[in-house]
């Protein structure tokens, strides 16, 4: 990603790209939550999403002012997003709206503003990893907040979950890959030759992760469907969302088949052992982004370990994804659990 810019249209279509990316994910994911209208779910989502973002805007204009460049706002765009995905599986624990908008608002300012800052603004110890779409920062951290979630409260729900209109699940996951095609085209911020590399290999990673999740889920359940489909596109764009511009038509491909074909035998192989549904957003989002970000550092062109046989670039993709996906899952782990704690306490007094 490049650190300044001043192409305002360019950063128009990031910010409305990443909109819509949030707004197809609240719409997908309302499924996993309680019975009850996806419309209400959708506003909870709009409302976690505007915290993420606010947080973002607020602390870094406040308090590292120099941070403010032509990145400032699509990154705020991003917290939108991983504050969305963040709080999915807490919701589905049927918390009070209160405590979903708590936990959001803490999760950005302690998970999502200190990573973003430590991605694309000042680095971490020396460790700077390669991250063009955000995928470390909204896929990585998002998906291993509901992992810590689900550490906790693992066992399965016997309430009926929300109803989404099959008209409105394709309707969003249409929006949601063109949006993210479009985010992968301009997250570099300047419209060349890397970003039409990106939005090819994105197309390429997505049919990828269809073919490795299908594979996976005929081989493990003999079994096929629409939603393995759609699992396994969004598996792919996530892989190759971190290294779109970096990558060759072959490893966009070999990329998302792998990253597929993991996340569905982690995805499905938890749903089955566990009965919980929200096992797709860290098996999704988590584990096809820590696959893409750490292939990134082996196959990326002329800079990837099989290129260069240096392994300091896949030991800083290795690094970072393995520390914040432990942190969010450690802090998403803590707050559920104070917050749990409080609710049980007004319970009984």
């Amino acid at each position: 990603m490049g650190q300044t810019v001043h192409d305002w249209p360019i950063i128009l279509l990031a910010v409305g790209s990443l909109g819509a990316m949030a707004a197809s994910l609240a719409v997908l994911y309302s499924r996993l939550l309680p019975a009850g209208s996806w419309l209400h779910s959708f506003g909870i989502s709009a409302a976690c999403a505007a915290l993420g973002a606010a947080l973002w805007f607020v602390v870094i204009a406040l308090l590292i002012p120099e941070a403010v460049t032509g990145l400032f706002v699509p990154i705020g765009m991003m917290g939108a997003v991983a504050a969305t995905l963040a709080s999915m599986a807490m919701r589905a624990t049927d918390p009070p709206t209160s405590a979903v908008l708590v936990f959001s608002a803490a999760w950005s300012l302690l998970v999502f503003v200190p990573v973003a800052l430590a991605t694309f603004i000042t680095g971490v110890v020396g460790v700077a990893p390669v991250d063009h779409a955000g995928s470390l920062v909204v896929n990585v951290a998002g998906g291993a907040a509901a992992f810590g979630i689900l550490l906790v409260r693992s066992e399965p729900s016997d309430v009926p979950a929300t109803v989404v209109p099959r008209w409105v699940s394709a309707l969003a996951v249409t929006l949601l890959v063109g949006a993210w095609l479009a985010w992968l085209a301009a997250a570099e911020l300047a419209f060349d030759e890397a970003a039409a590399t990106a939005v090819g290999n994105g197309v390429l990673g997505g049919a990828g992760g269809v073919v490795g999740w299908l594979a996976v889920q005929r081989i493990r359940h003999q079994s096929s469907s629409l939603a393995a489909v759609a699992a396994g596109l969004m598996s792919g764009l996530v892989a190759v969302s971190a290294g779109a511009p970096l990558l060759s038509p072959v490893a966009a491909v070999s990329t998302g088949v792998i990253a597929g074909g993991v996340a569905c035998l982690v995805t499905l192989g938890r749903i089955v052992a566990s009965g919980r549904e929200q096992w797709f957003l860290p098996g999704t989002h988590l584990v096809a982004g820590a696959v893409g970000l750490v292939l990134v550092g082996l196959v990326a062109n002329d800079a990837g370990f099989l290129f260069t046989g240096q392994i300091g670039f896949i030991q800083d993709q290795l690094v970072s994804t393995v520390v914040v996906s432990l942190y969010s899952a450690g802090v998403s782990f803590l707050l559920w659990t104070l917050l749990a704690r409080l609710r049980r306490r007004r319970t009984t007094s």
